[in-house]
């Protein structure tokens, strides 16, 4: 294995995966009966890092689809029996309704984990993780603008795309939630 940043899709995904099955910040005290829990607009803090945790895992399926995509490309006109020119079309339109979902999830993700963080104070591990995955985002949306120089968002591309920052965010995710759990 290369380096972080070269891993194969199917090692990422199993990290991933296996990081979204640990108890980190689905860890729940039972604390019921506690009144005093921090809350925005009446919604509770936990509450919100529940509804940000399942948009992360929304979020990070492109890391399963991006290489389906390539693949059934490749392929899926002889497996499905149909017409490449009219499988391909359809594929792209579905590819194409899957990135706007992708970047939508991940845009409410920051946002809901930002508010998340701020009801709940978090610790230093979490607001880093937190920065990370606003780059992430913010790269992955000047991907889609047309003013940047393209320059610009042939860089973005370049760090949207990088996994490790990505990886780094969830691990600095279940650190800091360790630490504050």
């Amino acid at each position: 294995m290369k380096h972080l940043g070269h891993l194969k899709w199917k090692q990422l995904f199993l990290f991933l995966f296996v990081i979204c099955l640990l108890p980190t910040a689905s860890g729940d005290d039972d604390d019921d009966d506690n009144d005093d829990d921090e809350t925005i607009l009446g919604i509770e803090g936990d509450d919100l890092g529940e509804v940000a945790y399942f948009l992360l895992i929304g979020s990070l399926l492109i890391i399963v689809w991006k290489p389906s995509f390539f693949w059934l490309r490749k392929n899926g006109p002889e497996l499905f029996n149909k017409e490449k020119k009219q499988f391909k079309r359809k594929l792209g339109v579905f590819n194409k309704r899957f990135m706007t979902l992708h970047y939508w999830l991940g845009l409410f993700t920051v946002i809901i984990g930002t508010i998340h963080g701020i009801v709940l104070e978090w610790h230093w591990t979490l607001w880093t993780a937190m920065a990370g995955l606003w780059i992430v985002v913010f790269t992955g949306w000047m991907m889609r603008w047309k003013w940047p120089p393209r320059e610009f968002r042939r860089g973005a591309r370049l760090l949207h795309l990088n996994r490790s920052l990505s990886i780094i965010a969830v691990v600095l995710l279940f650190i800091g939630h360790e630490i504050v759990d």
